[in-house]
C-alpha cells in the first residue's frame, strides 16, 4: 500500500506532461495540403470596387441586356506548404469532414517552389483565364477578333527548333493570315505533312521560313511549338473580383459574359453553379478539388452544377437537390442550360 502511494503522484505528473505534449503536438506544422469547399461568387452579381458599384462582369463596347438568376464561379479554401501553414489540428479535423483532400505537398508543388510563385502563378493563370472567357464568348456568339500568337517555346523533338525562336510572332502560313490558334492548327492539318512556309515577324521584320512538319501520335500534323498569345477585342470587358487565382473560373465568366450579351438569359432565373478551365474554342478543361467546390456550391443553394467531363470520375458524393451535368466544351454547357426543364437528358457525374 505504501509503494502504490508514492507512485500515484508521479503517475499524476506524467500523464499531465503527456497532455501538455498531446497538445503541443496540434500546433506543429505538417508537410500536407489541406483543399477545403471554399465561398462562391455569383457572377451576374453587382460588387462594390474602386469606391463604386460594377457589374462582376462589365462589358463596354457591346449591348448588354437584363440577367436574371444566378452564375456562381466556385473555389476551394487551400492550407498548407508552399503558401501557409497546415497545423496537425486542422489536418486531424479536416481529416474527419465526409471529403476530405489532404495530399502531400511533395505531390502538388515541384520542390523549392515559393509561396510567391506559387501566388503569381496562380494571378497569371487568372489572368489568362479571363482572357480566354472573352474569346470562347466571342467566338460562341460568332464575333470576330483577332489572336496574335507567339512562339513561347518548342517540344524536344520539334521540327521548327533551330529554325523558330521564343517571341516569334505567328504572320501567315502557306499565305493565309494567321488570326487564332484554331486557324494556325487547320492550317497546318490542311498541307496533309507537307513542310510550310511560316512568316513570322521578328524583332519588327517579317521573314519567312519552311518549317517541317511531324506527325503525332494521335495522327495530327504538328510543328512542336508551345505558343503563347495576345488578344485584340473589339469590347472592354473587366472583371472585378479579388484574391481568387487560378484557371477554373474561365467556364463560368464565359457564360456570364454570354448572358449579358444575348437577349435571352443563360441562367434563365436558375441558381447555376460549376467551374472549368476554357479555352478560346469553347473546350472545357479539367480543375482541382472538384467535390469541394460541388459541395461548396450545393451549401448555397445551386440545383446545376457544371463539371468538366474530365473530372467526373472524382465527384464521389452528389449533394441531395443538385444535377451535377458532365461538360466538354461551351456548346455543350449552353445546350444543356438552355434545354427545356425536364428534357435535360444530358450525361451527369454520379
Amino acid at each position: 500500500m505504501d509503494v502504490q502511494r508514492k507512485l500515484r503522484p508521479r503517475a499524476k505528473r506524467v500523464g499531465a506532461y503527456l497532455a501538455i505534449v498531446v497538445f503541443l503536438t496540434m500546433f506543429i506544422p505538417t508537410p500536407y495540403t489541406i483543399q477545403a469547399p471554399g465561398p462562391t461568387f455569383d457572377t451576374l452579381e453587382q460588387v462594390e470596387a474602386e469606391g463604386t458599384t460594377h457589374d462582376m462582369v462589365e462589358i463596354d463596347g457591346a449591348e448588354t441586356y437584363p440577367t436574371k438568376g444566378r452564375l456562381d464561379l466556385t473555389t476551394i479554401s487551400v492550407s498548407g506548404p508552399p503558401t501557409s501553414s497546415s497545423l496537425v489540428l486542422e489536418v486531424l479535423f479536416h481529416a474527419l469532414q465526409p471529403y476530405p483532400a489532404i495530399t502531400p505537398a511533395e505531390l502538388l508543388y515541384p520542390p523549392e517552389t515559393t509561396g510567391d510563385e506559387v501566388r503569381n502563378q496562380n494571378a497569371e493563370a487568372m489572368v489568362d483565364s479571363q482572357s480566354w472567357a472573352v474569346a470562347a464568348a466571342l467566338e460562341h456568339l460568332d464575333k470576330d477578333y483577332m489572336q496574335r500568337l507567339f512562339a513561347l517555346d518548342f517540344t524536344e523533338d520539334s521540327p521548327a527548333r533551330g529554325i523558330l525562336e521564343p517571341n516569334d510572332e505567328i504572320v501567315s502560313v502557306n499565305g493565309t493570315e494567321i488570326t487564332g490558334h484554331g486557324q494556325l492548327v487547320n492550317t497546318i492539318q490542311d498541307a496533309q505533312g507537307e513542310p510550310v512556309e511560316m512568316t513570322i515577324r521578328r524583332n519588327g521584320a517579317e521573314q519567312t521560313h519552311t518549317i517541317p512538319v511531324a506527325q503525332g501520335e494521335d495522327g495530327t500534323y504538328q510543328v512542336g511549338v508551345f505558343l503563347d498569345s495576345e488578344f485584340e477585342f473589339p469590347i472592354d470587358v473587366d472583371i472585378f473580383l479579388e484574391d481568387v487565382g487560378g484557371p477554373s473560373a474561365g467556364l463560368m465568366f464565359t457564360l456570364a459574359l454570354i448572358d449579358r450579351m444575348t437577349e435571352e438569359s443563360v441562367a434563365d432565373g436558375r441558381h447555376i453553379a460549376g467551374t472549368g478551365t476554357i479555352d478560346p474554342d469553347g473546350t472545357v478543361g479539367p480543375i482541382g478539388g472538384i467535390q469541394q467546390k460541388v459541395t461548396a456550391a450545393a451549401s448555397e443553394g445551386a440545383s446545376i452544377f457544371l463539371a468538366p467531363e474530365l473530372n467526373c470520375e472524382e465527384i464521389t458524393h452528389v449533394p441531395d437537390g443538385m444535377t451535377v451535368y458532365s461538360v466538354d466544351t461551351l456548346d455543350t454547357a449552353i445546350e444543356i442550360l438552355d434545354a427545356p426543364e425536364g428534357e435535360m437528358n444530358y450525361p451527369t457525374c454520379s
